[in-house]
């Protein structure tokens, strides 16, 4: 006997990221364009498209759809804040990185840097 249609308990589609992401402990500075607000902070979480940064705050502010600009060390990366979770803001850049910008970032991190197993 079947008490829910099968329409209502299908599986929603599996989310996959289309480049590899990397964990990284990265220091730099997140400024949300629109405002002109700079965030120091570090980014966590690296790929080619995109990042997670976790500004030095104590909170963090709900933001979704704000261009930013990105910087570390001498790297500038411009992209807009996807989304806010409570690991930080996760980035999407307009421009992929190139592979050797990407590698010259990466060995910039305090912690060796490994592929993330995080769900998206």
């Amino acid at each position: 006997m079947k008490l829910l249609p099968s329409w209502l308990h299908r599986s929603r589609p599996v989310f996959s990221r289309t480049t590899e992401r990397y964990s990284c402990a990265i220091d730099g500075s997140l400024m949300m364009i629109d405002r002109i607000i700079n965030f120091p902070g570090r980014v966590i979480d690296l790929s080619t498209g995109g990042a997670l940064f976790r500004p030095r705050l104590t909170y963090l502010l709900n933001r979704r759809d704000v261009p930013i600009c990105l910087t570390i060390g001498e790297h500038e990366m411009f992209g807009r804040i996807m989304a806010t979770n409570p690991l930080g803001f996760g980035l999407s850049f307009d421009e992929p990185l190139e592979e050797e910008e990407f590698r010259a970032i990466l060995a910039l991190s305090t912690v060796p840097a490994v592929e993330s197993k995080r769900a998206a």
